[in-house]
């Protein structure tokens, strides 16, 4: 079985509780902070180490700020070289990345494995080899402790109850919701309606139009999500609030089709993103009836892997946690503790909540 701890941080300080928008925030800008960077570098060790580092996305904006995250904490120790590799959504070019990092000589593996169980047998391999692995941000099945050291990344279903208790806030527990997802099938989507559905069960108020079986599939896609999103107005006269599980900057798609069809925005529950922030911030007294709750981008996770791969490898002890709990980060509701906010020194596509400067994103944010 998968480690299931879901602290609040990596000293363990509570855990993230959905009792009323204050509290919630408070607790989800506490675990950013306080599990997302961390001072000092006892992690590192002293032996020399080379780290593979791989993404089998890397060409959007969320890739390159999980890049930045992992390579930034990994730069923080002078005795680990850095191999760095990107799949360019190739999943037979991400097992050959491993394999060629494995035969490099890495001692260590993080790695975003977007191809989830297709790619479990390359990280099998490289643990067999000695490599000490920590896969994050996409489940490549297998077991903690047996087929890499451990798998890290958010509670999708918790994510789910989170943005479906905001749009209950949002719209008084009454009205009809639409839910665009990834690509049909994907088990983030899957995950996150049905902690969704959990959420809307208990408020019968609330109406999903798109089912709690499927949904419209918008692939993460900004074009792709406008377009289901199109549909969606198209097929319903009547929508009260939306939710994509997609990144904030993807998200955009749904302003943009509610924008091309005449329709004024209702709230919107995503993932956040500084131009979804600052889109909101140009709309919000144009737009009254356009809310934003975003949860963080969840980048800053990178560090925690970077860090338990290089302790591993290193043999020292890492007791931070590996599933994370993400309440609302950003929200425009009244009683927000944390408003979406527009950093103008920010990328379009860059994240708050990473805690990456300007110049750390263009420094890690790419292969060398």
């Amino acid at each position: 079985m998968k480690n299931s701890t879901r602290l609040l941080s990596a000293t363990g300080l509570a855990l993230i509780m959905t009792t009323g928008l204050g509290h919630a925030q408070d607790e989800a800008m506490a675990l950013v902070e306080s599990a997302g960077k961390v001072e000092g570098t006892e992690f590192c060790g002293d032996q020399p180490i080379v780290l593979g580092i791989h993404d089998g996305f890397g060409i959007n904006g969320w890739s390159k700020a999980s890049m930045a995250a992992v390579r930034s904490e990994a730069a923080k120790c002078d005795n680990v070289e850095q191999l760095v590799q990107i799949g360019q959504m190739d999943l037979q070019k991400s097992i050959a990345d491993v394999n060629s990092m494995i035969s490099q000589g890495i001692d260590g593996l993080v790695i975003i494995p977007d191809w989830g169980r297709a790619q479990l047998n390359s990280l099998v391999s490289a643990t067999d080899a000695g490599v000490k692995v920590v896969p994050w941000g996409a489940d490549p099945g297998g077991e903690d402790g047996t087929d890499y050291v451990a798998y890290l990344d958010w509670d999708e279903a918790a994510a789910g109850r989170a943005w479906a208790q905001w749009v209950v806030d949002a719209t008084g527990g009454k009205g009809n919701v639409v839910f665009i997802g990834g690509p049909a099938g994907n088990p983030v989507s899957g995950n996150a309606l049905a902690g969704i559905e959990e959420v809307f069960t208990e408020n019968p108020g609330i109406n999903l139009l798109t089912g709690y079986d499927e949904w419209p599939v918008g692939n993460w896609d900004a074009a792709q999500i406008q377009q289901a999103m199109s549909a969606l107005l198209s097929q319903y006269s009547d929508i009260d609030a939306v939710i994509s599980d997609a990144g904030g900057f993807e998200s955009l798609g749904v302003v943009r089709a509610y924008e091309a069809a005449d329709r004024p925005l209702v709230p919107l529950a995503s993932l956040e993103a500084n131009e979804l922030a600052c889109t909101y911030e140009k709309l919000k007294d144009s737009e009254e009836g356009f809310e934003l709750g975003t949860i963080s981008g969840r980048n800053w996770i990178g560090r925690v892997a970077a860090r338990k791969a290089i302790a591993a490898v290193a043999g020292i002890e890492n007791n931070e946690p590996n599933t994370f709990e993400l309440g609302i980060y950003e929200s425009s509701l009244d009683g927000s503790e944390r408003q979406p906010t527009c950093d103008g020194d920010l990328p379009p596509d860059g994240f708050v909540s990473s805690q990456l400067t300007p110049e750390e994103l263009d420094t890690y944010g790419s292969t060398e």
